[in-house]
């Protein structure tokens, strides 16, 4: 029972550290829910702002093609409306030259005859003697009737050394046959410039490809990345106008997040990147940040709620200990005076509600007074100790009571039990105790230490209302006093019984 009760009291720290740890695991919980989130939030805002800047590049490579191609026809018109003499040639170089100074984004603007010579250019007084019939240009032109300008491959200039991107249209004769090319070319290094002066940080690259899967400009510009094919990377063999995704560059192993615009005329478009740490470097520092708050603050309440925790486990711990000495006896360790009383008390009134019968035993050990002054006081301590640990192992209900009354007498209360039953429990006590062979020379005949127990049996619902259950006490005490008047070291049952 005084086991029971102290884990009982001990529960309340117990639930008291769950408590604790349920609030510390909701707030790490609703903590990290909240992070994840606003990580989520913080990805997609990143993603939203790379594909909103490749679709102002693409749009801005496109008004630049445009441009090239309005000149360009511009150029075709007046080569097919006045031919191609030298004199025609003359005023269009200078046509040419001047077109040329208000366009800073193009580099030349050149015509090129049906045998693949050059013959006009923006370059005012220069003449080269160039031969552009092995470029694509001039290869689709030369067997595509007119039509359509031809956007063409990353190559060298004809008529320099740079990377320039072309866009050209179709000169034809009066008869229709091939007449050569017009060609608008635009440096390289035009378009990576242009997307320098936007910050995408130092891991970031803008990157402009065509839609066979070239890499034509780059920014940061790389010399080993001009020109490579790009066609095998997921975004791009989705085949997906637009949109976001994550990857680790095969050139320079950064891990990006990125956005990318297919243009819908001209077979280009554009991929803005951020590096991956650097575009989440703030909410990460900011993560760190809250995530060492939120341990300290779980921390502090763990801590808090484990002292208050070991404090309540004292405090109940001592209580429960107060509890088991206020109902125990301190030397031999049953139960005290006062809990036999209320005991005896619940016991009667249960019986009487029940209509079943109460039995007490009320035990004396024999000459003890005698025992004490032979042996000592400590012996004596030590011999009730042994007696009371006996007669505790001779009851063998949990209902059953053996509580120390007073000096040497110790009782035993026995609910729903008969004179009969309480006889054979008196009997047996009686018989361990001699069994012990205690030595107790004062004690004679047998020398040994004994015990008289005196036995009552009631039925409370058969007394008069007013009836007292301290009769039950008076009737065992009679009937130990009869024992020892029989000659000690037996059991004698009240009459009243």
């Amino acid at each position: 029972m005084a086991a029971a009760r102290s884990i009982k009291a001990l529960s309340s720290a117990l639930w008291l550290k769950a408590f604790v740890a349920v609030v510390c695991l909701a707030i790490v919980t609703l903590e990290g829910w909240r992070d994840w989130n606003e990580r989520q939030e913080e990805f997609t805002a990143i993603e939203a702002s790379v594909t909103n800047l490749a679709k102002s590049l693409t749009q801005h490579v496109e008004d630049t093609f445009e441009l090239a191609d309005a000149i360009l026809v511009d150029i075709v018109d007046r080569i097919e409306r006045g031919g191609a003499s030298p004199d025609a040639i003359t005023q269009m170089d200078e046509f040419l030259a001047e077109r040329i100074q208000t366009l800073r984004r193009f580099k030349t603007l050149t015509i090129y005859g049906a045998d693949g010579v050059l013959l006009g250019s923006s370059l005012p007084g220069h003449r080269y003697k160039v031969d552009v019939r092995d470029q694509a240009f001039f290869q689709h032109h030369s067997t595509t009737p007119a039509g359509r300008w031809f956007f063409g491959p990353l190559i060298r200039d004809p008529v320099g050394s740079d990377w320039v991107l072309t866009l050209s249209r179709r000169i034809d004769k009066p008869d229709g046959s091939f007449g050569g090319v017009a060609v608008a070319t635009i440096p390289h290094l035009y378009f990576a410039t242009f997307f320098s002066r936007f910050d995408v940080g130092m891991q970031g690259t803008i990157t402009l490809f065509h839609t066979d899967g070239t890499l034509l400009v780059r920014f940061p510009s790389r010399e080993n990345a001009i020109g490579r094919n790009v066609s095998y990377e997921p975004w791009f063999k989705d085949g997906v106008t637009w949109g976001s995704f994550e990857y680790k560059s095969p050139i320079d192993g950064v891990e990006r997040i990125s956005g990318y615009q297919r243009n819908h005329i001209f077979p280009i478009g554009v991929l803005a990147s951020v590096g991956r740490v650097e575009a989440l470097a703030d909410w990460n520092r900011e993560f760190v940040y809250r995530a060492v708050a939120v341990l300290i603050l779980v921390g502090l309440l763990a801590y808090l709620g484990w002292s208050l925790s070991r404090q309540l486990t004292r405090r109940e711990r001592a209580e429960a200990e107060l509890s088991i000495l206020a109902t125990t006896d301190g030397l031999t360790g049953l139960a005290n005076r006062r809990t036999f009383d209320k005991a005896l008390e619940t016991e009667w009134s249960r019986a009487a509600r029940q209509g079943t019968p109460l039995a007490l035993l009320l035990i004396d050990i024999d000459r003890f007074k005698c025992f004490n002054d032979y042996y000592g006081h400590q012996a004596g301590d030590e011999s009730l100790q042994t007696v009371a640990r006996a007669l505790s192992t001779a009851v063998k209900r949990p209902g059953d009571l053996v509580a120390r009354y007073g000096g040497e007498e110790i009782v035993i209360l026995l609910p729903a039990t008969d004179a009969a039953g309480a006889a054979a429990v008196a009997e047996e006590a009686r018989a361990r105790i001699e069994a012990l062979a205690i030595p107790h020379n004062a004690n004679t005949p047998s020398c040994v230490l004994t015990i008289s127990i005196g036995t009552a049996a009631v039925m409370p619902a058969f007394e008069q209302l007013d009836s007292d259950p301290k009769m039950l006490v008076t009737l065992a005490d009679q009937a130990l006093y009869q024992a020892k008047l029989e000659g000690r070291n037996r059991v004698s049952m009240a009459e009243a019984a």
